[in-house]
């Protein structure tokens, strides 16, 4: 399969690279059963759920820190058209994401379309030396707002190991093969990718089934650093040549498999960042101002952040 234009996201995932999915924001299949524990990798504990007007929400067994610090905060929820901080090696320019992070069905779900998964995206800083670092990653999450009659309710809805490959940068043909990958603790990945490659990556819980309630926001996160080709420590002065950004896209169902766009619709794809020797946080939210205040009444924000 060869692509005659450029297209408008990064290429989603495939379902025949995922370990069993979760359904948490509505019973799959029917009737109104409880969500079970996901198969994420990362010990998560049982989710209990609360009652939202009609969807059932998977809530978290505690509250999360979204930022360390008040720079990461800000940094997390740039606009949408902010400008990359550097160009990804390897995207032809006519692509429309390759400038700047865009903006497309946003909070609003296709009509038939009834799942959702996070993702994000790694690439070599244009001009940078590549093979010279590798990527570090940990604590991807995805944090859903639903309109209920009550207001704007948020809950984290994936949560654990992270799965993905080595595709082309373009993305084109679905070219993919294995990345380099090690795991130096049991929540920390490291990757490496060769030249013209991304890594692209997703929660390996799998997607997960939306409800019935309008959503009124959306955040994927995501840790990154960047360490020597042997795991060591990179003295912090040292000059950046990775970058890493987050999206998201709505499909029709949990399982379907990915065909040119229509069985999934992007959401958007976020601010491509530099990876700093320190970990920091990275990803792409949805929300308006109203929706994002209440994280803090939710527990996800810690007192000292804004």
């Amino acid at each position: 399969m060869t692509y005659t234009r450029p297209r408008t996201s990064p290429r989603p995932f495939r379902m025949a690279m995922l370990l069993p999915w979760l359904c948490l924001l509505a019973a799959c299949g029917g009737g109104d059963a409880e969500p079970t524990a996901a198969a994420d990798g990362g010990g998560g504990a049982t989710a209990q759920t609360v009652s939202t007007g009609g969807a059932r929400i998977a809530s978290p067994p505690s509250p999360l820190t979204l930022a360390v610090d008040d720079t990461d905060w800000t940094e997390l929820l740039r606009p949408f058209e902010s400008l990359h901080e550097a160009l990804p090696a390897g995207v032809p320019g006519g692509y429309d994401w390759r400038a700047r992070s865009r903006r497309h069905a946003g909070n609003t779900a296709p009509a038939g379309f009834a799942a959702y998964t996070g993702w994000a995206q790694a690439f070599w800083a244009e001009g940078a030396p590549v093979g010279t670092q590798r990527l570090e990653l940990r604590q991807m999450q995805t944090l859903l707002c639903v309109q209920t009659a009550a207001g704007p309710v948020w809950q984290r809805v994936q949560k654990g190991g992270i799965e993905g490959a080595s595709f082309r940068a373009d993305f084109a043909g679905d070219d993919n093969v294995p990345a380099e990958k090690l795991q130096p603790d049991a929540a920390t990945l490291r990757v490496g990718f060769g030249a013209s490659r991304a890594f692209h990556f997703w929660p390996r819980q799998g997607r997960v089934v939306l409800g019935s309630l309008p959503l009124c926001g959306m955040i994927v996160m995501f840790q990154a650093r960047a360490v020597a080709p042997d795991g060591q420590g990179l003295p912090t002065d040292t000059p950046p040549t990775l970058l890493v950004g987050a999206g998201a896209d709505f499909w029709r169902d949990v399982s379907v498999a990915w065909d040119n766009f229509r069985t999934n619709a992007p959401v958007g794809s976020g601010q491509l960042r530099l990876v700093q020797p320190q970990w920091r946080w990275f990803g792409m939210a949805t929300g308006d101002a109203a929706a994002m205040a209440m994280l803090r009444r939710d527990g996800y924000i810690e007192r000292s952040n804004p």
